[in-house]
């Protein structure tokens, strides 16, 4: 319950960043509203990846930590319960976290990639038309054009005092004024057109021999038709069956970043088991610096090893494997520290 708990609170604060950011592209005409909410959902699985081993490793910190503060710790020492008995139950919690995560990075998050990558692609083939809000200057997705107007009907059907701004190759810009303006679609080719009534076209700069200045009563511009490239499809929204098959540098080390995400989950888990004692006086909380200046290292140094990988510097048979070692050597070390080699020498007479 406490891993959830902190999870999801992790989670309420990183879509409210996400949700800040899209909403200042909204106001900014670079991404539409109605695909806001759909864009920070899919974002929401990439976030969850990185998320949940967080989560789980405060949750075990938090959940062991009320233990040692209400002394419940003591009592089952005292009845035999030792270290090996909560390294059990965690592991097996620690697992559960290890294969969400592993449906996450091998399935969930790769498809939320590609989906957001189709989103965007869409976004791009939509006319700046669409984006328009009055009071606003909204450039197209291509830049060669930019658009104002002071009023919108309620259909999108009627445009008010607009202001267009057209730039055309191996020619000058074009400057498109008019009272009335309206949207229109030839059904059969499927072309765009905008209609502008009563007003002028500037052509050139102001000054120059060539400038020229237009008045009419009515005018009709072509949206000129885009042809986009298939998208190059992204690291991250290739399967794990296509970076295995890849001899790049960069997917092997996406390779080895999907594979430590839930091995650094597991390993998370079980850190937090010796590093979660605390004194009386400390309370249940006395730990949770330590183990944040313990998982910022841990996560930086993941970071790096993979741009080591991506560009050369290590080989990807050394892979993120030094980092996960140093860290379950921490947790070795933890452990020894508070039962001590005497457990260890008895525990394998015993065993003997």
């Amino acid at each position: 319950m406490t891993w959830i708990a902190v999870t999801l609170v992790l989670l309420v604060i990183m879509i409210g960043n996400v949700l800040a950011r899209g909403l200042s592209k909204v106001t900014d005409g670079a991404i539409s509203a109605d695909v806001l909410l759909i864009l920070v959902a899919v974002q929401s699985i990439s976030l969850l990846v990185t998320l949940i081993p967080l989560g789980l490793y405060l949750g075990i910190l938090l959940a062991h930590g009320r233990f040692y503060r209400d002394n419940e710790m003591t009592v089952m020492q005292a009845t035999g319960s030792g270290w090996i008995d909560l390294l059990r139950p965690t592991a097996i919690i620690g697992m559960i976290g290890v294969a969400l995560i592993a449906g996450l990075t091998i399935f969930a998050s790769p498809w939320a990639a590609r989906y957001e990558q189709l989103i965007k692609k869409d976004f791009q083939e939509k006319s700046a038309i669409s984006l328009l809000s009055p009071g606003k200057f909204v450039e197209s997705s291509d830049g060669s054009t930019v658009l104002f107007v002071r009023d919108i009907s309620s259909d999108k059907s009627q445009f008010n005092d607009v202001f267009m701004y057209r730039t055309q190759e191996n020619a000058p810009p074009v400057i498109d004024t008019a009272r009335i303006a309206s949207y229109q679609v030839n059904e059969s080719t499927g072309d765009e057109f905008l209609i502008f009534s009563d007003g002028q076209t500037s052509m050139g700069q102001p000054g120059d021999a060539d400038y020229t200045v237009t008045e009419f009563k009515r005018q009709g511009v072509l949206r000129p038709k885009t042809e986009l490239e298939e998208p190059r499809l992204q690291r991250r929204s290739k399967t794990l069956k296509q970076l295995w098959a890849s001899d790049d540098l960069v997917d092997s080390a996406e390779v080895q970043w999907r594979i430590s995400i839930p091995l650094a989950a597991l390993l998370l888990a079980l850190l937090a088991v010796p590093l979660s004692y605390t004194s009386p006086r400390e309370g249940r909380f006395g730990k949770i610096a330590i183990a944040i200046l313990i998982y910022i290292p841990y996560a930086n140094l993941l970071v790096l090893a993979r741009k080591w990988i991506a560009n050369g510097t290590i080989s990807p048979w050394i892979g993120l494997w030094p980092v996960h070692i140093a860290v379950l050597l921490l947790m070795i070390y933890l452990l020894i520290k508070r039962v001590g080699w005497s457990w260890f020498k008895n525990s394998r007479k015993a065993a003997a």
